[in-house]
């Protein structure tokens, strides 16, 4: 067991982007695109995650675990391979759109693979401590690779997606040689325990499939809930914001006199304050509540957004805080919802949810990107961020978008 949970922390850090990552952006302005087309191709990454996140997800569960992580990882060697050859916005928005059905592929795949294994004997308990130590590995290796891109870009700019297909690529022979599962299509393997799917969906599934008419009832039903609903939009509202900031950020460092080396040096400080960061939520949550910490988005938003437009360097501590921020109130909005809606449709519910929050991002990016290039990118964040807390402190007192569950009972 040793072994095979070494092998899993292997193939679970090939899964990094810390090569591409922290150069993504202003690669894509090498190749001759505006902050127009490339806010048009990120949108496009999105628009295609949400197109996407269903039919990947059935073939998985045809295929099973491990086909559908290889099928996700060797696209993502064919998406860093066609960074370095795209040089247009047609090939970069195909290129994210590919990068898109990689994502989903992957997304939640090695933990579903990871319980159902540890489910097979009897192990399930150790599941928190062996992701976890995964997506430790994971970062760690994150930070490392986007300590080397300032060099690698300096040599060649096409280095790091080579570096990163390489990586994704020694993943594929370290995942075959990790066992199947007993999710649908995974064969017969003598290791595993018919039990073992009924134990693994317990977490991460509605207790009983529903069909398409059922799921648009489920979410209307859902959705017109007032704590439910408003929480929704709250969310959006910063999801807005801290995605053109992701897009946008390289640039706007740039502006601010950051060089190449100095993003890569920078991306490894986010990873390493992200972790920290993590691990600190519970003790955060505890300490402020559920209506504390998300109130928290407004006054800092609004001062981190603000202070830079005054002093542009203070664009740095305002993406570190960004990241910070991301970490602690995206678990407890997750609770939070998790805690109003009823077992049966709760996974159509939150995939909803993430859904809508995608489809905000990616229209803020389509959108964003005529006005970053018209007001430069470093003024465009910070009047975004500025409307986004105004616009979120309004909602907030208007219509109290957290609300305590006994307060909202479900609709008839």
């Amino acid at each position: 067991m040793v072994s095979l949970v070494r092998r899993y922390y292997f193939y679970r850090a090939s899964l990094s982007s810390g090569f591409y990552i922290p150069v993504s952006v202003i690669y894509m302005e090498s190749r001759g695109l505006g902050l127009p087309e490339i806010g048009l191709v990120q949108g496009t990454f999105l628009f295609s995650m949400v197109v996407w996140e269903l039919p990947t997800g059935y073939l998985g569960d045809r295929l099973g675990r491990r086909a559908a992580l290889a099928l996700g990882s060797a696209v993502t060697v064919a998406v860093m391979a066609g960074f370095a050859l795209a040089e247009s916005t047609l090939g970069f928005a195909t290129v994210y759109g590919l990068w898109a059905v990689a994502w989903t592929f992957k997304t939640g795949a090695a933990d579903a693979w990871l319980y159902e294994l540890l489910a097979t004997r009897g192990e399930e308990e150790e599941f928190s401590r062996i992701s976890g130590r995964a997506d430790s590995v994971l970062r760690l290796l994150s930070g490392g690779a986007a300590l080397s891109v300032g060099l690698l870009y300096t040599v060649d700019s096409s280095l790091p997606f080579l570096a990163n297909a390489a990586l994704a690529g020694i993943g594929l022979p370290v995942l075959f040689t990790l066992p199947r599962t007993n999710g649908a299509g995974s064969g017969d393997d003598a290791a595993v325990k018919d039990a073992a799917v009924e134990d693994a969906a317990v977490d991460d599934a509605d207790p009983s499939p529903i069909g398409v008419r059922e799921v648009a009832r489920v979410l209307r039903r859902e959705l017109s809930r007032p704590s439910i609903r408003w929480v929704v939009a709250y969310a959006a509202l910063f999801n807005l914001a801290f995605s053109v900031t992701r897009v946008f950020e390289q640039p706007a460092m740039r502006s601010v006199g950051v060089p190449v080396a100095g993003l890569g040096l920078l991306y490894a400080g986010f990873k390493l304050v992200s972790a920290i960061v993590s691990s600190l939520t519970g003790a955060v949550h505890d300490r402020l509540g559920t209506r504390g910490v998300l109130f928290l988005l407004v006054p800092a938003v609004g001062v981190a957004y603000g202070a830079f437009a005054v002093v542009p360097a203070l664009l740095v501590p305002a993406l570190f805080l960004r990241r910070g921020l991301q970490r602690i109130t995206r678990p407890v909005r997750t609770e939070y919802v998790n805690d109003r809606v009823e077992d049966v449709g709760r996974a159509t519910v939150l995939s909803g949810v993430s859904m809508a929050l995608t489809l905000a991002s990616g229209t803020a990016n389509v959108l964003g990107g005529r006005v970053a290039e018209a007001v430069g990118p470093l003024r465009f964040l910070s009047a975004t961020g500025v409307a986004v807390s105004l616009a979120a402190g309004i909602l907030w007192i208007a219509v109290r978008p957290v609300r305590s569950a006994a307060g909202d009972p479900a609709p008839s």
